[in-house]
């Protein structure tokens, strides 16, 4: 089977995603009779329809209709215009639903109302330094967003969304605080960075200490630890059931981070690399998690030139399929 019909077999899959999610019922019908058909032409149409019927629920759930035609016309945009960075394997339309999901999901994530909200904010690809107004030095990474709150006796910094890195200013009247929906971290001079996920706050510490305390949850276990000192050297994680055991951690990588915008992994999940790199990436990057969690990267990434970065990994591992469906969705899938 050629490229050009891999191909179409890909762009082909495409068009059911948009018809069969369509709003208006009649062409959702005439396209559910035209799908039964198109997959009786072969097997290989089978296998792409069974994908396609898998996730068509999960592209219904942007229940809002202006997602999901942000999704479909990103994906219309993208079809036949996209740089393929390898050849797209026979049975690789899945990689098409993926994208679907990932444009939806990256226009959730990114313009959520905390996000729109927020004091201070940083776009796709971009680092934003801040001075606060006690002198105090916050970085945003890409996709990232704070909220602050100086009062006399306090200085609060709420992380939204993303990761910053903060350098602090000294006040002995009043304390910093970092907070997220998992608990704070307290300091008086210091530098430290903090990443929010969902399910997870990670704290890495550059220099001094803070304390970090876990907000009480009902799913806390009675014995769990929820206050910590935590020092230079050392990085922790906070979530619903309180602190994660303390671990060592490389301040020159972290610093590299911040001051070069590179990545350097040691013995890294690919999974987790991909994750760093799609923060500061303009669109999405879509991977099979537990798949790609098995291949573990040490390497120097570039965070700002994330094609570049995608080329040293596919050089390094070339049983990785790395392409491109649209400008903003990047696919990658062994």
């Amino acid at each position: 089977m050629t490229k050009n019909h891999n191909q179409q077999l890909v762009e082909e899959a495409a068009q059911w995603i948009v018809q069969l999610s369509a709003d208006d019922e009649v062409t959702r019908r005439n396209a559910e009779v035209q799908f039964r058909q198109w997959k009786k032409n072969s097997q290989q149409h089978q296998k792409i329809a069974n994908d396609i019927e898998r996730c068509l629920g999960s592209i219904q759930k942007l229940s809002h209709n202006h997602h999901k035609k942000i999704t479909k016309s990103a994906l219309k945009a993208g079809l036949g215009s996209g740089k393929v960075y390898k050849n797209i394997r026979t049975g690789t339309a899945f990689a098409i639903v993926l994208c679907t999901l990932g444009v939806g999901t990256l226009y959730l994530s990114d313009t959520s109302l905390g996000y729109i909200a927020a004091d201070i904010r940083s776009n796709s690809s971009q680092w934003t330094t801040q001075t606060l107004q006690d002198g105090s030095q916050i970085i945003l990474r890409g996709k990232s967003a704070v909220n602050i709150d100086f009062k006399t006796n306090q200085r609060v910094v709420e992380l939204v969304q993303g990761e910053i890195f903060v350098d602090v200013a000294k006040d002995l009247h009043r304390p910093f605080i970092v907070k997220t929906s998992h608990g704070q971290i307290q300091a008086l001079g210091t530098a430290f960075s903090v990443a929010y996920q969902p399910e997870i706050t990670a704290l890495k510490m550059l220099h001094s200490k803070v304390q970090v305390r876990a907000k009480p949850s009902k799913t806390t276990p009675a014995n769990k630890v929820n206050q910590a000192i935590v020092e230079a050297g050392q990085a922790i994680g906070i979530d619903q059931n309180g602190l994660t055991p303390i671990s060592v951690l490389n301040r020159y990588n972290e610093q590299q981070k911040w001051n070069k915008h590179q990545l350097m992994v040691e013995d890294l999940p690919l999974n987790q690399v991909l994750k760093a790199l799609d923060q500061n990436y303009k669109g999405k990057i879509i991977f099979n998690d537990s798949a790609l969690s098995k291949i573990h990267v040490n390497a120097v990434l570039p965070l700002d030139q994330t094609q570049d970065a995608l080329k040293l990994i596919g050089a390094v591992f070339p049983q990785l399929k790395i392409y491109q469906i649209t400008p903003y969705v990047i696919f990658v899938t062994t």
